[in-house]
């Protein structure tokens, strides 16, 4: 049974960036053999190895973003709303995870930083407003985090009824990717 989950999460992994696929089979294997010994500390720091390779094989991108209730309170841990339906003035509150991100070393941890741009486009895609590094959202830890999350609070006055488009362009300082993700959503009232 452990020797199934273990070859099944290699091949996740491995589906997920082929081009590893010979990196990610051994580290399951110890994964397995570490979990088989009672040494489950050691069986999860290499199944943290695959994904740290994977990670760095993976673009900058977003697991999830979404509008949401109130600001989060930290990775996971958020209220989405229902709709995307806002009154005239309600701020805009987002919750996004980005993967793919770039971890360097510093001092004896890591850390990344991300950068923020946003724009607010109409129904037909013209520009009304923009927002370059409105955000940055950086972080030092002694691990190279997977779960991170992002948070927007924004304030936009004025906005008529209508449909709009909230799109965020976030730049990785570290490695230098760049990821994005927009969201549509209504003013009504």
């Amino acid at each position: 049974m452990r020797r199934s989950i273990a070859l099944g999460f290699a091949a996740l992994l491995a589906l997920s960036a082929p081009t590893l696929a010979g990196d990610l089979v051994p580290l399951a294997e110890k994964a397995e053999a570490e979990l088989a010994a009672g040494r489950a500390s050691a069986a999860v720091d290499a199944l943290e190895a695959a994904l740290d390779a994977v990670w760095k094989a993976t673009p900058l991108t977003f697991r999830k973003a979404t509008f949401v209730t109130e600001p989060p309170s930290g990775f996971g841990a958020y209220m989405a709303r229902k709709d995307a339906v806002f009154a005239p003035g309600e701020p805009l509150l987002v919750y996004a995870e980005p993967i793919g991100f770039a971890w360097k070393p510093d001092g004896g941890g890591y850390a990344c930083d991300l950068v923020i741009d946003v724009t607010l486009r109409d129904k037909g895609g013209e520009v009304l407003w923009e927002k370059r590094e409105i955000g940055r959202m950086a972080l030092k830890s002694h691990a190279r985090n997977h779960e991170f999350m992002m948070k927007l609070d924004l304030n936009i006055r004025g906005l008529p009824a209508g449909d709009f488009r909230l799109d965020a362009a976030v730049r990785d300082e570290v490695s230098h990717k760049w990821g994005a993700f927009s969201l549509p959503f209504t003013v009504k009232g």
